[in-house]
């Protein structure tokens, strides 16, 4: 299971994020640490959308790198074929590479380095593990998404990541001790070793439901215009084994006409 190391992989520490307080109330909103995999009572709010996701980023990186203009589309794309929370999957990758800065809060840098492809500490288990490597920003995207499905009690065919084929048995069999749909908040101490993970998470995600989904800012964003958004679908990225439960590529017409 993957395990990063807060003082190691650069992820951000929810004590320098907010007060007790602060962080108290939205760890205890409708919405926080909602279940990793979506269902009739846990969809992603329609206020939150990739370009909202992206705006909401690059207000605290402004020196966001081109190559990662569409890294929320991705989210959506995989995290709606694999049924997973992909807002609060973006959550985590904020909070694991520092708002794609992958440093720390004091400027040093972490163990996971941004030409890995890695937006989520797998394998960065601390003492200067620098964690697993992905070809393209896609491919890291789909890596993750496809760990918290194994984190969520189903077993994946054939996983991008080796840590969660060489892991996933063993994370399963915790996820399912729970005994109920595993939660973001549960990823504390079992993902990052930090036990306020889950609420860390929870404060980004209450950051963003602040500024788009409530009140006048969330109206005025409900009227404007949608922008015009990239025709990706699943024949435009890297052929993945669906696994278990997992999305069909919209090019195979028949399961069995796959080979």
């Amino acid at each position: 299971m993957a395990h990063p190391s807060l003082r190691h992989s650069g992820v951000l520490s929810v004590s320098a994020l907010a007060s007790a307080a602060a962080l108290a109330f939205f760890a205890n909103a409708a919405d926080a640490a909602p279940p990793i995999r979506t269902g009739a009572t846990n969809q992603v709010p329609a206020c939150v959308t990739p370009d909202r996701l992206m705006t909401f980023l690059s207000q605290r990186n402004s020196r966001l790198d081109a190559r990662y203009a569409n890294i929320a589309r991705f989210y959506k794309i995989y995290g709606e074929g694999w049924h997973v929370r992909w807002d609060f999957a973006f959550f985590q990758m904020a909070i694991e590479t520092n708002f794609l800065k992958f440093q720390r809060g004091d400027g040093s840098r972490g163990d996971v380095r941004e030409t890995q492809n890695n937006f989520a500490g797998i394998g960065a288990t601390g003492n200067g593990a620098p964690g697993e490597r992905f070809p393209d920003v896609a491919t890291g995207v789909h890596a993750q998404i496809q760990h918290l499905v194994a984190y969520s009690g189903e077993r994946l065919a054939q996983p991008i990541a080796k840590r969660t084929r060489e892991n996933q048995d063993d994370i399963i069999a915790k996820s399912h001790r729970l005994g109920r749909p595993v939660t973001f908040a549960d990823l504390a101490r079992r993902w990052a070793a930090d036990r306020q993970y889950g609420k860390s998470i929870d404060f980004i995600a209450g950051l963003y439901n602040e500024q788009y989904c409530t009140g006048e800012a969330h109206a005025a964003q409900e009227t404007a215009a949608p922008a015009p958004q990239p025709a990706y679908r699943w024949r435009d990225l890297p052929l993945q084994p669906s696994g278990l439960g997992g999305p069909v590529p919209d090019h195979v017409a028949d399961p069995k006409d796959s080979r």
